[in-house]
Order: structure tokens, then sequence, then C-alpha cells
């Protein structure tokens, strides 16, 4: 078996953003209101993403308390809205039933959603929190742009750099590519910021690109940076002779981490 490591293989995934996993900060950045932020929230809360959004998961009562009980009696809001989708022709693939007859009386009729379906349900519900699911999703559309903006950014661009410079690096030295990926992302930090990675970190407490990536803006600047330096160390330019000087003439003082981290007044 042989002892030589792989290269890392990066694909971004774990940067991507969407609407179901977008945490609070990144989504008051993206301009929705503390309101609007609460109020996702609590729908994510009560409707979590599933990868198959068809398939029957929630229960029938917990979606009808959820969206605030509408017709005021669960039977009622059933027979309405439920039951002719068990029992329409074909039947709807998205809803189960069974019957619990364990109970004295009549037998009790329970009915399992997919999320898609109950959330089709809630935005009908003429209830506060059926306004609430409406209007959370009127929210979600309004960041959807900036979603894609973000994710290809910090993600998508980024890391097909990061594959980039590890393949060249393997070439150069398999040895010590991991040392010279580290060493360059560094000298690329420092050209384009004036610190030097460990400098970054120990006056901000995060990476250049986590501080830069509710800047869009400025997170751009890195991208292009950052390309115009894997371009030349692939063609076989040097850093301190080649590369450093060209990209200090191109980008040097574009990100004043200073100025743009300064306390807002």
């Amino acid at each position: 078996m042989s002892n030589t490591k792989r290269k890392p293989v990066r694909n971004g995934r774990s940067l991507t953003l969407n609407h179901s996993n977008v945490p609070e900060k990144q989504l008051m950045d993206f301009g929705l209101s503390e309101a609007a932020v609460k109020r996702a929230m609590r729908v994510r809360n009560k409707f979590p993403y599933k990868e198959d959004p068809t398939e029957p998961c929630i229960d029938g009562r917990s979606l009808w308390s959820n969206i605030g009980k509408p017709h005021k009696q669960f039977h009622v809001w059933a027979d309405h809205y439920l039951k002719p989708l068990v029992n329409a022709k074909p039947a709807n693939v998205e809803i189960t039933t069974f019957e619990d007859s364990s109970k004295a009386g009549r037998p009790v009729r329970h009915y399992t959603l997919s999320r898609n379906l109950s959330l089709e349900l809630a935005m009908q519900a003429k209830t506060p929190e059926g306004k609430e699911i409406r209007t959370y999703f009127l929210d979600m559309e309004s960041i959807v742009f900036k979603l894609a903006e973000y994710n290809t950014s910090r993600a998508v661009v980024p890391v097909k750099l990061d594959n980039r410079l590890t393949h060249a690096a393997y070439k150069q030295n398999p040895k010590k590519a991991i040392t010279i990926d580290i060493q360059f992302k560094s000298y690329l930090c420092k050209a384009l910021t004036g610190l030097s990675t460990k400098d970054v970190v120990a006056k901000y407490g995060e990476r250049i690109r986590d501080l830069l990536k509710s800047r869009i803006e400025k997170l751009d600047v890195y991208n292009e940076g950052y390309t115009m330096a894997v371009a030349m160390y692939e063609s076989g330019k040097r850093w301190a002779a080649d590369i450093e000087p060209l990209l200090k003439q191109v980008y040097g003082g574009k990100i004043d981490l200073e100025k743009l981290l300064a306390p807002q007044q």
C-alpha cells in the first residue's frame, strides 16, 4: 500500500450557504431587519430542511398546531384540506394516513405530510402563523441574489484557486507542498493588507477571508489579487522577484483592515 500522501480535495461545500443554513448575522448583513431574522429562525425551526422534501415526515396535527390551528378544530381543517389529497385519483404521494383503533370510540385518523406539502398548506392558512410563513419566503426571495454572490465570492472562486495553488505546489515540490501553500497565502495576505496571516489572526481574531466574508466588494479584491498571484506562480514566477512587486503595485492598500473594521459611528 502506497504511503504517498494524496493532495487534499476541496469543493467549497462547507463554505456554501443556502436559505436553510445561513446564520443570523449573515442575514442581517444581507439587509434583513432584526424582526425578519427572528422570523426566519422560527420558520426554519418549525420546518427544518429535508434532503427529500417530498417524503412524508411531518405529523398533520403538529402542522395544524404550528400554523395557528385554523378552523379551530383539527378534524374540520383536515376534512377541508387533507382528506381531498388522500382521496384524490391518483392519491397524492406526499401524504400518508393510518387509523389508530387502540382507544375506545371511533378510530382516529393520523396524517403524515411532506415538507413541501406542509409548507404549501401553511401558506394557505389565514392565521398570523400562516402570514409569518408567507412573509418568510418573501424575505428569502429578497436575498437570493446576495446569497448567490456571497457563495461565488466566499466559496466557489477561492476554493478553485486553492486547488490550483495546491496542484502547482505539488508539481514544484510534493514534500513541501503544504508548507508552500500556507506560506503563499500568508505572503498574499501581507501584500494585500500589510499584515501576514499570523498577524491578522493575532490582531483581529480571524483569518482574512473570514474577516472579508460579509464585505463582498473587498473579498472580490482579494480574489482578484489571488487569481493574479496563482496564475503567475503557475507560470514559474517567483514570489519575491516577480509576484509580490506586481501584486503590491496593482492591489497594495486596497484592503485597509484598520479602516474596514473600525467601529461604525
